[in-house]
Parts: C-alpha cells; sequence; structure tokens
C-alpha cells in the first residue's frame, strides 16, 4: 500500500485499523500525490494527520480541493494552514 510511503509507521498502522483495506486499495496514489503535494504547497506541516482524518479529500479532484483551499484561505487569512492546524475540524468544508 502506497500510503506507508507518506506516513510514518505509526500513522500507517491507524490508517489500517481506520479503514477497510478494500476502501484502501482503491486510492489512486497519483491523484493521492497531487492533493498531498497541493497541502505542502499551502503550508500544511500536519498532512499526516489530514490523512489519518479526512483521507477521502485525497480522492477529490484536484481542481475542486484547489479551489476549496483557496476559499478557506480568503475566509480564515494568510495564516490559514495554522488556523486548521489548531482546528482540524474545519477541513469537513474541503467535503462539502
Amino acid at each position: 500500500m502506497f500510503l506507508s510511503k507518506y506516513v510514518n509507521d505509526v500513522y500507517y498502522e491507524m490508517i489500517l485499523d481506520e479503514y477497510d483495506s478494500d476502501y484502501l486499495l482503491t486510492l489512486d496514489e497519483e491523484q493521492f500525490k497531487k492533493i498531498y503535494d497541493l497541502f505542502k504547497e499551502y503550508g500544511f506541516t500536519y498532512i499526516e494527520d489530514i490523512i489519518l482524518r479526512y483521507l477521502e479529500i485525497f480522492e477529490m479532484e484536484y481542481d475542486e480541493v484547489k479551489e476549496k483551499l483557496k476559499d478557506l484561505k480568503l475566509e480564515l487569512g494568510d495564516n490559514f494552514a495554522y488556523i486548521i492546524g489548531n482546528h482540524l475540524s474545519l477541513l469537513y468544508k474541503i467535503l462539502d
């Protein structure tokens, strides 16, 4: 499973416990990496936490995630990545 390249061993085990293995096998690594890199580009330093709690975001269309991140930046300000880091539940807005 390619996720082991993006998270440490502890997080990987937590993901395996949290998500169904059949679901994990349906994930597309190329799509996942594009969104992973997008979070890095915006300065998110806690991407492992996002993967663990909001893995569904990494299935979404890249352009949609990018647009929703721009919206969050407009709403929360330039330090939006820091604010979201303290309130991960704000990421539900990407899934809406």
